[in-house]
């Protein structure tokens, strides 16, 4: 059913430019910064572990996660599932999703190295119980998640008007590498081309959609500040004339704990799912 908007148009325009399959569909070269990748997710790993909680995943499920990089939710959704097929079009990525999967002892999770974008990506891999999109190339085709699914494609990312990954990565290295980006500082309008565009488009072709708010942390206890500061230079090369800056920078998210020190930074992500067996036929 069309309704009053065409959300499917909107969500098109929006997501546009994740739709070039130009180096994997993205203008960043995910191997040379892989191992900050792995890093910032490490941070984030409890809240990783709450979100794939709310996933409709079973022991009987076969799962895709498209564009996995190191494993953030490929390794937990594989401590719930039969099987997790872990693509990236990356290799460094999947080297370090191979690793943590082998370091939590998960071993229902097949690897490829792939483009989500490329033409016979669909024949290559078949289809699954349970398909995911997370902060990935994705998030731009509903059509194409629609038809890989059997039971439920799974959409999850950043709310618009909070801090992203890279926002969080890029603050601790402000004024050391500049220009970086402009400070966080969202539009009034942020939240009008949000999830809602997604959610409402499948309302109106019929699905029954969940949607649920998460916080997302970046948090990690440390013995002292000296130890923070060692341990996040993962987010870059810091020149030792921009010690004292990457300190400031890192200074501005520590919090005491009951070990010391408590890096902490919190934002917060959506994540979207529904029954394609509600709307079959329904992108055709």
């Amino acid at each position: 059913m069309q309704g009053l908007l065409n959300w499917q148009a909107i969500r098109e325009l929006k997501f546009a430019p994740m739709k070039q399959n130009v180096g994997g569909g993205s203008a960043v070269n995910w191997n040379e910064i892989a191992a900050m990748y792995d890093g910032m997710t490490k941070l984030e790993r409890a809240s990783a572990y709450e979100l794939v909680a709310a996933f409709p995943i079973t022991n009987q499920d076969s799962v895709l996660d498209i564009g996995c990089g190191p494993g953030r939710l490929s390794v937990p959704m594989a401590k719930r599932a039969k099987s997790v097929t872990a693509l990236d079009a990356f290799a460094n990525m999947l080297g370090f999703c191979k690793q943590n999967a082998a370091n939590e002892g998960v071993e229902n999770i097949n690897f490829i190295q792939k483009s989500w974008l490329d033409d016979d990506i669909l024949q290559t891999i078949g289809k699954h119980d349970v398909i995911v999109a997370s902060r990935s190339v994705g998030l731009g085709d509903l059509k194409k998640l629609h038809a890989a699914a059997n039971k439920f494609v799974v959409i999850t990312c950043f709310l618009d008007e909070f801090a992203s990954l890279r926002e969080v990565w890029l603050d601790l290295l402000q004024g050391i590498k500049e220009p970086l980006k402009s400070p966080l500082n969202p539009s009034k309008n942020a939240r009008m081309f949000g999830y809602n565009v997604t959610f409402n488009l499948l309302y109106d072709l019929g699905a029954n959609v969940n949607v649920r708010i998460f916080d997302t942390i970046y948090e990690r206890d440390f013995s002292s500040p000296h130890e923070a500061y060692e341990h996040l230079k993962f987010v870059g090369e810091i020149p030792s004339q921009k010690e004292e800056i990457f300190k400031s920078n890192v200074d501005k998210w520590l919090i005491s704990s009951d070990s010391g020190v408590k890096f902490y930074r919190a934002t917060k992500s959506y994540a979207l799912w529904y029954d394609v067996r509600e709307i079959k036929g329904a992108f055709e």
